[in-house]
């Protein structure tokens, strides 16, 4: 089969980067599997697995003919006349409709869309170290700038436990007033994998229903455990054997202070039987199987059924 993966961004991905990195993995695990990859990004971009076609937005199908399929990254500007799919990363506004090719990256991303269309993000393993012993502190993983990820209620959760926390994203000037955290920037690479590893758990607060969370299984790839809210995906992402799931500020607490008792190998396992790359290739490969033999995934086009400003603020 031979696949275009369309996103506007360069590849591959030095530090942060969310959907980057899972075109990135999805290339990787497509190619594994026997199949042509070309990449739509940036003309930078580097692609040991075939071509890279420069991202130009209305000219996509005239530019990238010689495919069977286009998988794409956001919603296309214009209609596709080839077969498509479509990954939605985000939540959608209110009443907010989307292609019928339309795929979520969660169970519970798809249901708030209504649609039953969902393949869980994958990652590759060999980008993260392993550790076995834990340091004491906790860590922060994630844009730290957007008020959904809720940086302060990490914080306020680690110095109540007292526990040091490390913020990975964001900017140093949102945290100078706060003792025991400290900041270490838009990390990637063998530092981002080391802070990880070192953590004894992700703090995981958010205060809106998280489409997916791949900080999540960054952290249980590296065997730490994850502390988070009971919203979105994460009941997806996190059995007790690996996290805990809270519902108020005090479980958090509660949970932080105990969260010893976690097995870093259990953590590590649990990712690499459900969220790797490989995994994911091939559940995308089965939905382009279906819309090449003619079928819609969703016979009604998908819509947003929640505005994704309203939040959720975690009661003490």
């Amino acid at each position: 089969m031979r696949i275009a993966l369309i996103h506007n961004a360069r590849f591959p991905v030095r530090t942060y980067g969310g959907t980057e990195r899972v075109v990135w993995w999805l290339a990787k695990g497509l190619h594994e599997a026997g199949h042509d990859v070309t990449l739509v990004g940036h003309p930078k971009s580097q692609n040991p697995y075939g071509p890279v076609v420069p991202y130009e937005e209305r000219r996509i199908e005239r530019t990238v003919r010689s495919v069977d399929i286009h998988h794409y990254f956001a919603p296309p500007a214009v209609l596709p006349e080839k077969p498509y799919v479509v990954t939605i990363g985000g939540n959608g506004q209110l009443g907010e409709r989307f292609l019928p090719n339309t795929i979520f990256v969660s169970q519970d991303h798809a249901r708030r869309h209504n649609s039953l269309c969902f393949v869980h993000n994958g990652l590759d393993p060999d980008e993260y170290t392993y550790h076995r012993k834990k340091s004491e502190y906790a860590i922060f993983l994630g844009k730290a700038s957007w008020n959904v990820k809720n940086v302060k209620g990490a914080i306020k959760i680690a110095r109540k436990a007292r526990v040091p926390l490390k913020i990975l994203g964001g900017k140093r000037w949102i945290f100078k007033r706060w003792r025991g955290v400290h900041w270490a920037g838009m990390v990637g690479g063998e530092k981002k994998a080391e802070l990880i590893a070192g953590a004894k758990a992700l703090l995981f607060p958010v205060i809106w229903h998280e489409p997916f969370g791949i900080a999540v299984t960054e952290s249980l790839v590296s065997g730490t455990p994850v502390i988070a809210r009971r919203l979105g995906s994460l009941p997806e992402l996190i059995v007790p054997e690996v996290g805990t799931l809270c519902d108020s500020m005090r479980d958090f607490h509660t949970a932080l202070s105990s969260v010893d008792h976690f097995s870093s190998v259990t953590c590590r396992e649990w990712v690499l039987e459900n969220f790797t790359y490989t995994q994911m290739a091939e559940k995308y490969i089965r939905y382009y199987e279906r819309v090449l033999n003619g079928e819609k995934l969703n016979p009604t086009p998908p819509q947003a059924t929640a505005s994704p400003s309203v939040t959720f603020p975690i009661p003490e």
